[in-house]
């Protein structure tokens, strides 16, 4: 980064330096975990404020593009794992054949009465008898997700008492109940991490994060399992591919 900003309309400073940082991830001329200059070397060299060079790491920081330690400096954290948005799968499975080491740790299970919304969502009498389980999903130990699902009892009679950590939950109700979810639909949007939230997923309290929403069907295509997740934005991203009729 070795030329000044332009001073380009419309296009505030702090805009033009993250956009001028992103592209030198985008070359490969900044890596993951390269350190970038201070704030006080980038005040000096784009002829901006330090005010401005320290809203716009932060702002690189709040989208998981940076990583800042004290005492350290600021660091390129492009090393984001890639999920498909696209393609139904496990999350063990999809974590796998990217060559990542997956674990679940079961945060609890209980036994409920569906709820308006669950028995709209799936199909069911209001009251049914539902499992609800909820896990935090990790990534070569990091944390990057806390997830819950919710499946009627009669389905999956005893899956309390079956499934441990790091069990994958459609392997279970294919193996033990001859349940095979085959399709999904899903709902994505943004949002912000609360406390409890955001200590088990090892970020600061109203993180940005992506909250999804989604029923998965059988072969016959019934509603078998809703399910909702938080996952950290700043280590993961997204991945579709669409075309054109």
């Amino acid at each position: 980064m070795n030329r000044m900003i332009r001073d380009e309309e419309d296009v505030p400073f702090y805009k033009q330096l993250k956009n001028k940082i992103l592209d030198e991830i985008e070359s490969g001329k900044l890596k993951h975990g390269d350190k970038l200059p201070s704030e006080r070397e980038l005040a000096e060299q784009f002829q901006i404020s330090r005010m401005t060079a320290r809203h716009t790491l932060s702002i690189l920081e709040r989208e998981g593009v940076v990583e800042r330690r004290v005492g350290s400096g600021t660091f390129i954290n492009n090393n984001k794992i890639q999920l498909d948005f696209v393609t139904f799968n496990s999350f063990t499975k999809n974590m796998l054949s990217k060559g990542l080491i997956p674990s679940t740790q079961i945060l609890s299970i209980r036994k409920m009465e569906a709820t308006p919304n669950l028995a709209q969502k799936l199909k069911l009498p209001l009251g049914e008898n539902m499992i609800a389980i909820q896990r935090l999903r990790h990534v070569n130990e990091t944390p990057i997700s806390i997830e819950e699902s919710f499946l009627p009892e009669k389905l999956c009679p005893r899956l309390d008492e079956i499934i441990t950590d790091n069990d994958s939950l459609y392997e279970i109700l294919e193996r033990e109940y001859g349940v095979v979810l085959v399709m999904a639909k899903e709902f994505m949007q943004i949002t912000v991490s609360d406390e409890s939230e955001s200590k088990l997923l090892k970020i600061r309290s109203e993180s940005p994060c992506i909250f999804q929403e989604a029923v998965a069907f059988d072969t016959n295509e019934k509603e078998i399992e809703f399910s909702t997740s938080l996952t950290r934005s700043d280590i993961v991203k997204f991945y579709s591919e669409l075309k054109l009729k």
